[in-house]
């Protein structure tokens, strides 16, 4: 079975080749972003993208076919830093927590500060991910590849685990863990935001994950 290849700008986007001309695609990007952290996507119109970058619109067609093409760009390098983020937690939390009482907690905090820093331009994806199924399929694998980071902290703590199926509860747990948070964020299809205290959920879920890993299944 062969994997599906990895997209690339190029998938995409028309490539600069002249310096100036990657600088001015980049403050595109980059502009695109930021104003993304600021308000929804339908919100925003290349005319401002152009605005925020100093880069024409003549030049912005130059590289793309319009918005749509421009956010497809846009989550792949958004996609690839929240990567590189999620390495360095999780070989952060891999040289400072032991054991299921110390790594459980880290990797629920990191998960959701990482998901809270980055909200506002994950929500821009996943609103648009229904319409655009290359959006939601590079989201998608972005996922997996990010969770598989903290998956693996917890599987490296599974002789601990008392249920009888170690990684099936650690996978189901982080599941969990990462639906409630996202869905807390507004990050979910429904896209409502959750009540209450941030920081009480992020223990309440740790907890519940240490008791349900620590809980051994009479069947």
């Amino acid at each position: 079975m062969t994997s599906t290849p990895t997209p690339t700008f190029s998938d995409h986007a028309r490539a600069p080749k002249q310096g100036r001309s990657r600088q001015s695609f980049e403050r595109i990007i980059e502009a695109t972003i930021e104003l993304l952290r600021e308000r929804g996507y339908d919100q925003i119109t290349l005319a401002e993208i152009c605005e925020r970058s100093g880069v024409s619109t003549g030049s912005l067609y130059g590289r793309v076919a319009g918005k749509d093409e421009l956010l497809r760009v846009v989550q792949l390098r958004f996609l690839d830093r929240l990567g590189e983020q999620f390495t360095e937690e999780a070989t952060r939390i891999s040289s400072q927590a032991q054991g299921l009482q110390q790594v459980v907690p880290a990797v629920v905090a990191s998960l959701g500060r990482l998901l809270k820093e980055n909200a506002s331009v994950l929500r821009a994806f996943m609103l648009r991910a229904p319409a655009d199924p290359v959006i939601q399929a590079q989201g998608q694998k972005a996922a997996e590849r990010d969770s598989a980071k903290f998956l693996n902290l917890l599987e490296a703590c599974s002789a601990e685990v008392r249920h009888s199926q170690p990684q099936r509860a650690i996978q189901s747990g982080m599941l969990i863990i990462y639906s409630t948070q996202a869905r807390f964020l507004g990050l979910d299809s429904v896209g409502g935001r959750g009540q209450g205290s941030w920081d009480a959920l992020l223990e309440d879920l740790s907890d519940m994950m240490l008791a349900f890993l620590l809980f051994e299944p009479a069947r």
